[in-house]
C-alpha cells in the first residue's frame, strides 16, 4: 500500500475493483483497473474456471479533480475446464457497469440526477463527461424511466380539476379540449 494503490482504491470508491495506474493529461483523468476476484466458476456447471486471457474495455465515470475520468477495465474472460459443459468462455461482469455500457452506473445515474433535478442541459454534461449527447440521454432514461414510471411518486390523487382556459368550445375546425390535472 505504500505505492498509493490504497489510496487511488478509496479515491475510486469502486468495491471489487483494484486501481493498476493513474495516468493524468490535460484533458482527463486515465485510470487503468481490473477487477479484485481471485477464484470463479463456471456459470454453467459450477467448476473452478481458468483466466483465459484479457481484453480493454473503456468506461466513463464520474469526473476527477474537474476532468472527464476514463476507466480502462483490464477484463478478463474466462475458459471452463469441464469439457462436457456448454458454456465455453465467458467475459466477467460487475455491479458497476452494464453490459456494452459508455458509462458506470454511478455515473448515469448522476447525470440523470443532474438533468431531472438541477435542469443541467444534456450537452453540458456530455462535454463534463466527455461523451456524446446521445450517451448522456440514453442514461436519463435508463435511470429515469424507473423513476417516473413508480405510481408511488406523486402520491394519492385528492382532487381532480378542470382548467377552464383549455376548455373551449367547439366549432367546425376547432375540436373542444378538455385537461383534467390534480390537486
Amino acid at each position: 500500500m505504500g505505492d498509493g494503490t490504497g489510496l487511488a482504491e478509496a479515491l475510486l470508491g469502486l468495491d471489487g475493483f483494484r486501481v493498476l495506474a493513474v495516468v493524468e493529461t490535460p484533458a482527463e483523468v486515465v485510470i487503468e483497473v481490473e477487477t479484485t476476484a481471485e477464484r470463479v466458476g463456471c456459470r454453467g456447471c459450477g467448476v473452478r474456471a481458468e483466466a483465459q486471457d484479457r481484453m480493454l474495455v473503456e468506461i466513463r465515470d464520474l469526473p476527477s479533480f474537474g476532468r472527464p475520468a476514463r476507466l480502462v477495465w483490464s477484463k478478463r474472460r474466462w475458459r471452463c475446464r469441464e469439457a462436457l459443459c456448454a458454456e465455453r468462455t465467458w467475459t466477467e461482469t460487475s455491479e458497476h457497469v452494464s453490459t456494452r455500457a459508455v458509462l458506470t452506473r454511478r455515473a448515469g445515474m448522476e447525470a440523470c440526477r443532474q438533468v431531472g433535478d438541477n435542469a443541467r442541459p444534456v450537452s453540458q454534461l456530455a462535454d463534463e463527461l466527455g461523451v456524446c449527447w446521445w450517451t448522456i440521454m440514453t442514461a436519463v432514461d435508463e435511470h429515469g424511466r424507473p423513476l417516473v414510471d413508480d405510481p408511488n411518486r406523486v402520491g394519492q390523487v385528492r382532487a381532480v380539476g378542470v382548467d377552464e382556459t383549455s376548455f373551449t368550445r367547439a366549432t367546425r375546425k376547432r375540436r373542444a379540449t378538455l385537461r383534467a390535472s390534480s390537486a
